[in-house]
């Protein structure tokens, strides 16, 4: 076999970066959990076996702790004794939410954009739901409106409103749906308060939300998912259109799809 003299073609090849002790640590971990070597619930060795089994130092054991509790991967219990350490929690919802709303702010996301990335995310939880949902979390999607319409406070009345969307992801099937409707609902929450607290009449907003909530509650509940979605996108383009400006959210509920 004859061999070629041409020279391969490198282009774009980088110097490798040798990775930090505390990056090397949080691939580690992420692979045991990967494997199901860690799962929810399991009880980490303290900081000094950790550093052992790793061969790097405490600090850089440390860093990797925090960072994965920043996530939300971990918990920490302050303290002495044989309940004190770090724990695997698996509730990512809270780190999501804080990167989502960190990362919006830094990069100058505007609100629009979210909206129209939850409006997406909400119409097709809506038709996987009314095809998909158990007989249990139809009924409880009901229930959740009705119990809505006797709240009069906004702040618990918006509490109650964002359960009622999670719960519409949650009953899709869709295991990432409800991660990722929570970490936009949250990352949006200051400005939900504050377009409630400029409502000029609540109590004629509250009942037009509550009564959406209902029909499209019903409207999963009897597996219409193509009117589901639709209600859903009426719901929030008119709510938005009514409390935030053009500038904020230039869509409306007749040109936004």
């Amino acid at each position: 076999m004859e061999r070629s003299n041409q020279r391969a073609n490198l282009t774009g090849i980088k110097p490798v970066r040798p990775r930090r002790a505390f990056e090397d640590v949080i691939l580690q971990l992420k692979q045991a959990v990967a494997e199901g070597r860690l799962t929810v619930g399991d009880r980490l060795p303290h900081e000094r076996e950790l550093a052992g089994l790793f061969g790097v130092s405490r600090q850089s054991v440390r860093e990797a702790l925090r960072m994965l509790e920043g996530f939300g991967v971990l918990s920490a219990r302050r303290g002495v004794g044989p309940e004190s350490g770090w724990t695997v929690s698996g509730d990512g919802t809270s780190g999501l939410s804080a990167l989502l709303d960190l990362y919006s702010t830094l990069r100058g996301i505007p609100l629009a954009d979210l909206l129209e990335v939850r409006e997406s995310l909400e119409m097709l939880s809506a038709r996987s739901a009314a095809a998909r949902a158990t007989t249990q979390e139809r009924a409880a999607l009901v229930a959740a409106t009705k119990d809505m319409s006797a709240i009069t406070d906004a702040s618990e009345f918006l509490a109650a409103d964002a359960e009622f969307h999670v719960m519409i992801a949650r009953a899709s099937g869709n295991n990432l749906a409800p991660l990722l409707m929570e970490a936009i609902r949250e990352s949006m929450a200051r400005v939900m308060l504050v377009a409630f607290s400029q409502l000029t009449d609540w109590e004629a907003e509250r009942k037009l939300l509550a009564s959406e909530h209902l029909d499209i509650a019903n409207k999963i509940r009897t597996g219409q998912g193509e009117a589901a979605a639709q209600a859903l996108h009426a719901h929030i383009c008119g709510f938005y259109g009514r409390v935030l400006s053009d500038a904020e959210y230039p869509r409306t509920a007749s040109n936004a799809m």
